[in-house]
């Protein structure tokens, strides 16, 4: 407990991280320089970088977005150009402006926009003397703008403080989980002959199965980064093993079943305090089950008529539609991994039959 109580509190104090594009401030002037805007754009990011902790494309990135989208360099300082760049770019903020150099003069005016919201966070105007000591005034400009930056983005100390471990929302957005558990307490009709309507439930002894899972949250921005919704989708491969005895004149029939399923759902996200999440969900499936019975304790033992003889035992073979319902519980004890429990019910659909059954595993997840 005290381990767990210790994780949630470095979880606690890890900064989010902010992705944070700057772009080169675009020439209005008269004057042409074609090094002042990309060595500005450089010296903001390296002196913001001292103190803030934040994350940026390469240069190579946002230079092959822009081209691929037709954007002007001239234009990358417009408030429509500066936020479609950071869309394309899946930032957070963007920072962009202009600049002219009059004589040994250089005039600077910057704007911060929040993608999400696309408004202007602070806008930044300055004047300073150009002279051999070029790289030392962008430095001092970096610094002033630093200042106006501390609402914006988190520090470096918190960083350092939190041993070097932070959350990514980006990453956030895709789950990896594995778990394992039982199904229990079959809720339904109880087959109790050989025929094509078995089921996979009500096993005398638990039903073993163990679950891959991948969850993409936030699945609307797939289409658009601004869907901000904290739906999520998932797909689920289970694989499970159970035995269990069919009655058939009067004897048991030890049986071996073996299922493996694929689960497509849709859910919701609820975020609670100390890094716990709630994601109850729920889809259609569909199952592939193998029954080996064993008649050998049988004293009149069944018939295989194309072969015209008695068998000792028998292979059944069934496909199945169902239903599950339920909720992923995660406990973060890291940003990247987190303690998983998830209940929940599944209704089987046979031919003619169903059956219902409780569902409960046990595993980790891995934020990607």
């Amino acid at each position: 407990m005290a381990t767990l109580s210790l994780a949630t509190l470095e979880l606690a104090a890890a900064p989010t991280a902010k992705r944070l594009l700057i772009l080169n401030p675009v020439n209005e002037g008269s004057e042409a320089n074609a090094y002042i805007g990309p060595s500005l754009a450089d010296a903001l990011r390296t002196g913001l970088a001292e103190n803030y902790f934040f994350l940026h494309p390469e240069a190579e990135a946002i230079e092959a977005v822009r081209k691929d989208n037709l954007i002007q360099e001239e234009d990358l300082h417009t408030k429509t150009s500066a936020l479609q760049m950071g869309v394309w770019l899946r930032q957070d903020l963007v920072l962009a402006g202009k600049y002219a150099v009059n004589g040994n003069r250089l005039k600077l005016n910057l704007t911060l926009y929040q993608i999400e919201t696309e408004k202007a966070l602070l806008t930044f105007k300055t004047e300073a003397a150009l002279s051999a000591k070029m790289f030392d005034t962008f430095a001092k400009i970096a610094s002033d703008l630093g200042k106006q930056m501390a609402e914006t983005l988190p520090l470096q100390q918190d960083l350092k403080s939190s041993g070097g471990n932070y959350y990514d929302p980006e990453k956030g957005k895709r789950t990896l989980l594995f778990t394992f558990g039982t199904r229990a307490i079959g809720v339904g009709k109880i087959t109790d002959n050989l025929t094509s309507a078995s089921t996979v439930s009500t096993s005398d002894t638990l039903h073993l199965n163990a679950e891959f899972s991948y969850q993409r949250h936030y699945a609307g921005e797939m289409l658009n980064r601004r869907y901000k919704w904290p739906v999520f989708l998932q797909f689920s491969l289970n694989g499970g093993y159970a035995q269990r005895n069919y009655l058939r004149d009067n004897a048991n029939i030890p049986t071996r079943v073996i299922a493996v399923e694929g689960l497509p759902a849709i859910g919701y996200t609820f975020f609670l305090p100390r890094g716990i999440r709630l994601e109850p969900y729920a889809g259609v499936g569909f199952g592939y089950a193998n029954f080996n019975f064993d008649y050998s304790e049988l004293a009149r033992k069944p018939v295989d008529t194309s072969a015209a003889q008695s068998v000792s035992s028998q292979k059944l073979d069934q496909f199945y539609f169902f239903t599950q319902a339920g909720t992923v519980v995660k406990y973060a004890i890291t940003p990247r991994w987190a303690v998983v429990f998830t209940p929940s019910f599944s209704l089987f659909h046979y031919s003619g039959n169903f059956q219902g059954e409780l569902n409960a595993k046990l595993g980790a997840g891995f934020y990607f």
